[in-house]
């Protein structure tokens, strides 16, 4: 005989007897009509024999017109005798409870009486329950499902295991769902929840997914989750709005993803991610975004249209591994094709990590990502910021005179150090310099009657800018700089002459340098 079907409408509980006996045998929590009714599924259960009570020996006619088209039937009472029949007469692996109005407290505590394991299936379907449902240290041998059930009070599971799946579909609750402590084998769903904020602390699970709705949620708190996947996301499209999302200390086996929610705060403070944290469009986080200590396989942020990235970010003692952040835009479709989306060449991995906080090892992980990718321009960029926000960092947090004297000094050395060199990863600069004071030195040395000549029998005339590169560059050896001596008279283009000999020598070595990768 398979599992009987109780499926009974009645306003009350009226007795504590009769509530002991529920939370004795069935050990769940109860619903009520909310959202849409689902079609009843009258064929299956006449195929599989089972029972159902409603009241009466034989729904009418127009009650299973009603039930089909989708609105509630009107609530049968039923005496908590009756209704103790049914949950003791449950022998094989499922229950269903249906269009219910359950009042009272309902509180399951293993801790204040012993509780029998609940070995079959247990679904809650368009009920509600009027006070607090509080399940406690209750084990479930199979799934427990809640279909358009409405809690007008507390609902709480604290160090429930469950398993098989456990399942919320469009749930409404007066106060925060709360899931505490529990372990769950399969997978907890939990799709089109109104209430002002689920807390699901400590949570252990196959899988966690949740799909929000329209209603905008001002907490989600998966504190502690650990879990293989988890994937917040929306139905139909809609982007959700959720006032602070904490990830603090959640340990996912697989990935976490983020899709179509517009975040106030997000805080996942040692959040660990076997693979990728991904943030997929249209997902925003306006304010906070606090990735401490974090160790994600990769992070992916995806922006349609426009790049938004936090007020605050914060990366310190965060492994990011492949940071990967762009914005699509769309490709123009050829003959024949559609129209799709392409990332453009903007670095907005750079961009992500110049808003954060500082923190060098973030910087120095993407510029080797980004040479193991072949992409060394892109990766030397990430080298100059790193510099500068370095440079800019002693500076600021120097305390006393001499760690303040010594952090200037630094800065003044750093930015020479850029803007002549390159830092030794760009040529292009020492090259500007080369050509510069080459330049000059065609001004400096213009006036051919300050000029000697050494060597009478030579029949090279003398040329400003042609002198100034010869003594630049020593190695092309154009006579000039032999042939060619400024008068004892004139110091200032003595003191070029020597000036330029030396920082010829230095320039083109650090621009040597840079193009061979010697500096890197």
């Amino acid at each position: 005989m398979l599992a009987p079907t109780v499926r009974c409408r009645f306003h009350g509980i009226g007795g504590v007897a009769a509530l002991s006996l529920l939370c004795a045998t069935l050990s769940a929590s109860a619903q009520s009509p909310q959202i849409p009714n689902i079609r009843p599924r009258h064929a299956a259960i006449a195929n599989k024999q089972t029972k159902e009570t409603t009241g009466a020996a034989t729904p009418s006619a127009e009650t299973q017109r009603r039930e089909t088209a989708g609105s509630p039937t009107a609530a049968m009472p039923m005496s908590a005798a009756e209704l103790f029949a049914e949950l003791s007469g449950v022998k094989d692996n499922s229950l269903v409870i249906a269009n219910r109005v359950i009042s009272g407290p309902l509180k399951i505590d293993a801790d204040q009486r012993a509780i029998m394991p609940i070995n079959f299936k247990v679904e809650f379907r368009d009920c509600e329950f009027t006070d607090d449902v509080v399940v406690k240290r209750v084990d479930f041998g199979q799934s427990v499902k809640f279909l358009r059930v409405k809690f007008d009070q507390r609902l709480m599971f604290e160090h429930v295991s469950v398993k098989g799946d456990l399942h919320f579909d469009y749930v409404q609750s007066a106060r925060p769902i709360q899931i505490f402590q529990s372990q769950v084998d399969g997978e907890v769903r939990i799709r089109n929840p109104v209430a002002d904020a689920l807390q699901i602390e400590n949570l252990t699970a196959g899988n966690l997914i949740v799909s929000l709705g329209k209603v905008a949620i001002q907490q989600v708190d998966l504190a502690h989750l650990n879990s293989g996947r988890l994937s917040l996301a929306t139905t139909d499209g809609v982007i959700a709005e959720i006032g602070q999302l904490k990830l603090d200390n959640v340990t996912l086996r697989e990935t976490l993803a983020l899709q179509n929610l517009d975040l106030q705060e997000v805080t996942a403070v040692g959040l660990t991610v076997s693979k990728r944290m991904m943030l997929l469009p249209v997902t925003t986080v306006k304010k906070h975004f606090d990735l401490t200590s974090a160790n994600l396989g990769g992070l992916e942020w995806r922006f349609a249209n426009q790049t938004e990235l936090p007020e605050r970010l914060e990366i310190n003692g965060a492994t990011l591994g492949t940071l990967s952040i762009s914005r699509l835009v769309p490709r123009a479709a050829g003959p024949g094709n559609k129209s799709r989306l392409r990332a453009d060449h903007h670095d907005y991995g750079l961009d992500f990590l110049d808003k954060a906080a500082y923190y060098e090892p973030a910087y120095a992980f993407y510029e080797a990502e980004l040479m193991t990718r072949g992409q060394s321009d892109r990766a030397d960029d990430v080298y100059f910021a790193l510099r500068d926000r370095r440079r800019y960092a002693e500076l600021r947090d120097a305390e006393g005179f001499w760690a303040t004297t010594a952090a200037a000094f630094n800065y003044v050395v750093g930015f020479g150090h850029k803007w002549l060199f390159g830092y030794g990863r760009a040529w292009v600069y020492p090259l500007i310099w080369c050509a510069v004071l080459v330049l000059v030195g065609a001004l400096v040395f213009r006036d051919g009657d300050r000029m000697q000549k050494m060597n009478g029998e030579s029949p090279q005339t003398f040329s400003p800018i042609w002198y100034s590169l010869d003594l630049f560059v020593p190695i092309l050896s154009l006579g000039l700089a032999k042939n060619w001596v400024p008068k004892e008279e004139f110091r200032l283009q003595h003191f070029y002459s020597k000036f330029l000999s030396l920082i010829g020598l230095i320039l083109i070595s650090a621009m040597a340098g840079a193009l061979t990768g010697t500096l890197k």
